[in-house]
């Protein structure tokens, strides 16, 4: 028997890999927003106070507070999933579908009948179709789903059967 056939340590894996993904999503937004807020800062107060002397403009004020209210929202979302719990919520697949959030990464979504929109995994995402009743474990600030279990629908429903 292979430890990939025990849900409850496959579950433990995911959870250890999306934490992992929280740390990177802090380390690499987390230097961009103190960064760019350090900018801001310098170069608000120079444009406020000495006119522009340093090469401030508003414009380039704006554009700073722009990406510094970027980065501190991805940095703050990973931190607080960090320091918080994962939550659990059970729910009616309403919609499902994948995009490209970048050049090279491809992000799978469900929406709950909650309303509740989830990133999960490609592993999960494939057995997932609308209308599936399921469980699922995440980190609430991030929506990003760590564990998947499809149930049964409710009026078939026997307690203790498997997911996916």
């Amino acid at each position: 028997m292979s430890w990939q056939n025990e849900p409850d340590l496959m579950a433990r894996v995911e959870a250890a890999r999306a934490r992992g993904r929280l740390w990177r999503s802090v380390a690499l937004w987390g230097p961009l927003f103190v960064g760019s807020a350090a900018l801001l800062l310098f170069f608000f107060f120079d444009r406020l106070l000495t006119g522009g002397d340093y090469g401030g403009t508003w414009f380039l004020v704006i554009v700073l507070a722009v990406l510094s209210f970027l980065f501190g929202f991805q940095a703050a979302q990973a931190a607080l999933d960090l320091s918080g719990g994962i939550e659990e919520t059970t729910g009616e697949v309403t919609r499902r579908w994948s995009r490209s959030d970048s050049l090279v990464m491809r992000s799978h979504y469900i929406r709950l009948d909650s309303g509740r929109i989830l990133r999960v995994g490609a592993q999960f995402h494939t057995n997932i179709r609308e209308g599936d009743l399921l469980k699922v474990t995440y980190f609430p600030h991030s929506a990003l789903a760590v564990w998947v279990e499809r149930l049964p629908p409710a009026e078939k429903r026997v307690e203790g059967e498997p997911g996916i």
